[in-house]
């Protein structure tokens, strides 16, 4: 009498511990992913994606946050305040941390902050070392235009035709010049502009448009950097270690917008720019390599994840290719993409997504192409980091077009596998039933016949199947011996012809194009034109080809007149004929268009 009451009660524990764990799963799938850290609504941030960075700047393990504010100012934060601001020279364009050499006792990084034509290094938030771009070359035709008008050879008139007609005939010019010939409408500020600036050396220079770091021998946090810039005249420039001297220079067919680089310099490294062409290039160890990504639309955000190249575009679209340009797979989203970052999660296994965030306020996390996890905001986001900040090396720092500053943080048991994800499983039609029609009596019997009649029904089938294959083979080969395809391999020999018309009537010009493509040549070879002689004349209705070499291309004109402009259209007939052989070696049939005859007053 116990044995029946003790199952019963281990039945009872457990279908309470399966409650349990529903329970658990329940608070799992609504517990929050991100843990809100800290958020200052009146930081007064006017900042962007690359402006932004996570640096140890004082060595002791604390990350802090260093935005380039738009408003000329360096701003550091650590913790939950503001601890430091600097002002800068110039409008800030790029931000990133870098180390410079191994020999410093404490190790802290520097900042170097592109603005303009320069890149202004820090220390100990201190200013360091400034680097300028080199001047770009200037044409030899716009500075012997300023020469002849410091010495006064020409008029100013005259210097700005010269320079309007270089300017149409493609040479670039400096700013100097576009901003004299601006002045078209106004002889006296010409004349005062001119001689304000003749006088001063004519120099174009050039500004920084990306920035990014490489690292130079050692895959490590805290090994040592180089600088990656991307310049508005269409160069990827890399620095060295000080940041003092430029190492390689790489030519691009357009201006980068945004570049990433992975790698290490000494040994081997992969530098991916998306440029304002809507291409993406990539340099393999100094050199642009011929893989070209052509977009549909223009770039907005580029990440490089494993060997993943994740582009978002502006038509709403975030693209996956390979890093040999594959094309993988593509992600349609609501809103437009304002900003995207890579995510790297070193957990006890190594997890790596996507950040996207949108004009809509939405912060989405994409595991590959599956939505993990997403975010909604009240702003639309304007600058988005991810990295250590603090001691946590999980953070997610958010700016906001009303100058707010967030910062959110990953949990370090957080999962963001992709079975995790909003969208993994199948999708809900597929639990919407069919409508499958009523079996017909027809459907019964045909279905019995199949049953009873299966065999000797395949059988049939697979010997029509045979017999449409034959007579396909058959009347290929026939097209080959009659010499009547684009190619031809009969009487020992293989030609390539191909024959179109050019005009509009009534005189035409049919155009030739023969080949030889075999290995022998072949002599006195008669060309013979066949069409209706009451809708055509042709002065040379033949040609005779004295030789054809082998992989050499003639091409031959001959003229055409319609002679009836009322008999509408026609076919002529090429045929290129064996001399000794009653079949022709092979032939083109040439569709004449009707011909346009001029109107008679």
């Amino acid at each position: 009498s116990a044995a029946p009451s003790g199952s019963t009660t281990e039945r009872g524990e457990g279908r309470e511990r399966e409650r349990e764990k529903e329970k658990e799963k329940e608070k799992e799938k609504d517990r929050p992913l991100w843990l809100d850290a800290w958020q200052d609504p009146l930081a007064g941030l006017k900042t962007f994606s690359p402006c932004m960075t996570f640096a140890d700047i004082n060595g002791d393990g604390d990350y802090k946050l260093v935005i380039a504010d738009s408003t000329k100012r360096l701003k550091v934060f650590s913790g939950t305040a503001m601890i430091s601001e600097n002002p800068l020279l110039d409008m800030p364009c790029a931000i990133t941390s870098f180390y410079m050499d191994y020999n410093e006792p404490v190790r802290r990084p520097a900042i170097a902050v592109a603005a303009g034509p320069y890149i202004f290094i820090y220390k100990n938030l201190r200013p360091y070392y400034k680097f300028t771009l080199p001047p770009m070359e200037v044409s030899q035709a716009e500075t012997d235009i300023w020469n002849n008008l410091r010495n006064g050879k020409i008029t100013a008139q005259a210097a700005i035709d010269e320079l309007e007609n270089s300017k149409e005939n493609g040479v670039s010019l400096t700013s100097r010049s576009l901003d004299l010939l601006a002045l078209d409408e106004d002889p006296e500020k010409q004349q005062a502009f001119i001689q304000e600036h003749k006088n001063q050396p004519l120099i174009q220079q050039t500004v920084i448009t990306v920035m990014t770091t490489l690292r130079k021998d050692k895959d490590e946090p805290l090994a040592v950097g180089c600088l990656v810039i991307g310049t508005e005249n269409k160069r990827i420039l890399i620095l060295d270690s000080t940041g003092s001297s430029i190492m390689k220079k790489v030519q691009l067919p357009s201006t980068p917008a945004f570049v990433v680089a992975t790698g290490l310099y000494d040994v081997d490294y992969r530098i991916v720019v998306a440029c304002r062409n809507g291409n993406v290039y990539t340099i393999k160890s100094g050199e642009l390599m011929g893989i070209v990504i052509e977009l549909e639309s223009q770039p907005c955000g580029l990440v490089r994840v494993d060997k993943s190249i994740l582009v978002g575009t502006m038509a709403n679209v975030m693209h996956s290719y390979h890093v040999k340009g594959k094309k993988q797979y593509s992600v349609y989203l609501p809103a437009n993409i304002t900003n995207m970052c890579a995510l790297t999660m070193e957990t006890m296994r190594a997890t790596k997504a996507t950040i996207v965030a949108l004009a809509n306020g939405e912060c989405r996390v994409y595991n590959g192409k599956t939505l993990v996890n997403s975010i909604a905001t009240s702003d639309v986001i304007t600058g988005v980091i991810f990295g250590r900040y603090g001691r946590e090396d999980n953070s997610l720092g958010l700016v906001f077009m009303s100058g707010c500053l967030q910062i959110k943080m990953l949990p370090r048991l957080a999962n963001l596998e992709p079975t995790k994800g909003i969208n993994s499983g199948p999708p809900p039609e597929q639990d919407i039933p069919l409508k499958v029609p009523k079996k017909t009596k027809l459907y019964i019997e045909q279905t019995q016949r199949e049953k009873e009649y299966g065999i000797e029904m395949h059988r049939v089938f697979q010997r029509d199947l045979c017999k449409l294959r034959l007579a396909t083979a058959r009347a290929y080969v026939k097209v080959l011996t009659d010499g009547q395809g684009p190619l031809s391999y009969t009487s020992g020999s293989s030609l390539r012809l191909t024959a179109h018309v050019q005009g509009l009537g009534p005189l035409f010009k049919i155009k030739l194009n023969i080949q030889n493509t075999g290995a022998k040549p072949l002599t006195a070879i008669p060309i013979v034109f066949t069409y209706n002689h009451s809708i055509y004349k042709m002065p040379k209705p033949s040609i005779l080809l004295p030789i054809l070499v082998p992989s050499l291309v003639y091409n031959y004109e001959v003229d055409v007149e319609c002679a009836d402009e009322n008999a509408g259209a026609d076919v002529i007939r090429v045929y290129v004929c064996n001399p000794s052989s009653a079949i022709p070696i092979i032939t083109a049939l040439v569709n004449m268009p009707l011909a346009d005859f001029l109107i008679s007053q």
